[in-house]
């Protein structure tokens, strides 16, 4: 019995899990990492600036949709909120990764950019669809 209980939790968290969190961009170092790692940091680094902005549009794109839910004064306030928050995390965090010695430090913080970016992009892209 407890078996079949582990077994239905477990499906209920897949099942609710949020699609964005699948997608290969919001994979550290994955596929989309992969079509930058070739050349000296600086081509890394200004690949990986090139993904980030196509990722911060889609971003900015989502977050301006959201924000036309006129209807939903309430959460209008608490997406604000929570936006400027992430956005004070996300450059907290991938400045933490950033800063060092050596050059690689630069490459980890512009995927920690990206990365965060994507995901965020994709989170409030799944958001605006459901609404």
């Amino acid at each position: 019995m407890k078996f079949l209980v582990v077994i239905a939790v477990c499906f209920l968290f897949a099942a609710t899990a949020p699609a964005h969190a699948a997608d290969p961009a919001c994979e550290s170092y994955g596929e989309e990492y992969q079509t930058c790692r070739d050349g000296n940091t600086h081509d890394i680094v200004m690949c990986l600036s090139k993904l980030y902005e196509k990722w911060d549009g889609r971003l900015n794109a989502a977050y301006k949709k959201l924000l036309g839910m006129e209807h939903e004064a309430d959460r209008l306030k608490t997406l604000k909120l929570s936006q400027e928050a992430w956005l004070k995390y996300r450059d907290a965090n991938c400045e933490w990764y950033e800063v060092g010695e050596g050059t690689i430090h630069r490459i980890w913080g512009s995927e920690c950019m990206r990365v965060m970016t994507a995901c965020r992009a994709l989170e409030l892209e799944d958001a605006g669809e459901t609404h």
